[in-house]
């Protein structure tokens, strides 16, 4: 058995990645500044060796001066400071054979050693002497522990608030986060557990928002091909074991010698076949409408006229007498780059459904807006319930007070006209309309 690792947590590791990145940023911090602290320090001692240059020369009248100073001893000790005068050929490797150049500055060249102390030669001016201006100790080291010490204190306790801040405001908004993600799993959690209606919150902080929408379009399509494959599974047997009865019925009738009018039966027989053929047509177009396919063909894009694919598609599906086109006025150019065979389909299905239920008058709107056109299908029918509004688009759906049996059909128009509005990014819903009955209104977005 493969033994499966806890998994860790996203959050701990931001948090802790977070830590380090400080504890670096530190460091680095402290680092460079003294490197930074250093080189102005070069300056501080290049001024201090001018000075004591200076001194030198403005003191040389003076019985008891530092000129006569240096000049009797030859090296002097002035706090951290060693001073040492010496003729002009005197190289620095003879004063100090571990020193190596740090830098350049002001026509002198600075030399470190031990890695921390300067030393310098500072030419006379007017006299064949230069004087060596050698410190002795850092001044910025302490005798005392690192701990000790006011400056490190300082950072050290910087360090602390920064840390504190900063996790704090990392912590902050990390939780939130956290418990918004939490919540998502949760409602993944119960979804996974067959509750197909629970919804996550939609938040407004960006990935979490996308996320979460993401999920509950995918939950809404899931649930509906759920509810689909239920009514299907339910209605498909019912469906055929009824014309396949009455078949049973009339075969059973003509059999008997007694029986007339027998042509009846005969054509009852080719009206129920008839039915299962238009059953399984349906069926199949809504299965291809479900894989991505139009007839036997996928699905390809191509220009067309959406007005003029309305006309034509009155003039195919009935007479023309019987259903009202209206244009807007508006209309200027209505040329669109689309599936033309998934939009015969939700215009086709539109049209035999309004015919089909309504009350003998069917009107036809498009209109145009700024970023699309809407095509309203209104009929004088019964209506449609709002509580049935939705269900009216899932397969072999029926209200009982006016979508019987008795109009024909099998509730697959419009399930049709959903999927193919899906597949061209469509959208369908239903209303009430002015005329009395059911209203179909499709949202064809301008690309």
């Amino acid at each position: 058995m493969k033994i499966m690792s806890q998994p860790k947590n996203m959050f701990t590791c931001l948090y802790i990645e977070s830590l380090i990145g400080l504890v670096l940023t530190f460091f680095v911090f402290i680092n460079v500044t003294n490197v930074l602290l250093r080189h102005e320090d070069i300056g501080s001692f290049i001024d201090n060796g001018n000075s004591y240059v200076q001194d030198y020369i403005d003191s040389q009248y003076e019985r008891h001066g530092f000129h006569h100073k240096l000049n009797s001893t030859s090296s002097l000790l002035y706090y951290d400071y060693k001073l040492m005068l010496s003729d002009s050929t005197t190289s620095i490797t003879d004063v100090c054979s571990d020193c190596e150049l740090f830098k350049r500055r002001d026509d002198i060249d600075v030399y470190i050693k031990n890695n921390q102390l300067f030393v310098a030669a500072f030419p006379i001016p007017r006299a064949n002497k230069q004087l060596f201006f050698i410190e002795t100790e850092d001044p910025f080291s302490a005798d005392a522990q690192w701990y000790e010490d006011s400056d490190n204190q300082f950072f050290f306790a910087l360090f602390v608030t920064l840390s504190i801040a900063l996790a704090g405001l990392i912590y902050l908004p990390l939780h939130r986060v956290n418990k918004r993600i939490n919540k998502l799993l949760a409602v993944q959690t119960k979804f996974g557990q067959g509750d197909l209606s629970v919804r996550s919150e939609v938040f407004h902080i960006s990935p979490i928002k996308e996320l979460a929408q993401s999920f509950n379009d995918m939950a809404d399509d899931i649930e509906l091909r759920v509810k689909e494959s239920l009514v299907f599974s339910q209605a498909i047997p019912h469906e055929i074991r009824t014309p396949l009865t009455r078949i049973q019925m009339a075969s059973d009738l003509l059999r008997r010698e007694d029986t007339k009018d027998k042509q009846t039966l005969f054509n009852d027989i080719d009206s129920y076949i008839e039915d299962i053929s238009h059953l399984t047509s349906d069926i199949l177009k809504l299965s291809r409408l479900t894989n991505g396919r139009c007839g036997d063909l996928p699905i390809a894009r191509e220009a067309f006229s959406v007005s003029e694919l309305v006309e034509k598609r009155i003039d195919v599906v009935a007479d023309t007498k019987q259903i009202q086109f209206i244009k807007d006025s508006k209309i200027q150019d209505d040329r669109y780059l689309a599936s033309k065979c998934l939009s015969k389909l939700v215009i086709d299905n539109l049209l035999k459904n309004a015919l089909r239920y309504g009350g003998g008058v069917v009107n036809i709107t498009l209109r145009e807006y700024q970023s699309c056109w809407t095509l309203d299908v209104e009929d004088n029918g019964p209506g449609i319930p709002i509580e049935k509004r939705e269900e009216v688009f899932i397969a072999f759906s029926r209200l009982d007070s006016s979508r019987n049996h008795n109009n024909g059909g099998f509730g697959l128009g419009l399930a049709i006209v959903a999927q193919a509005s899906r597949n061209l990014g469509w959208s369908v819903s239903v209303d009430e309309s002015h005329i009395g009955g059911a209203r179909f209104t499709v949202v064809i977005p301008k690309e």
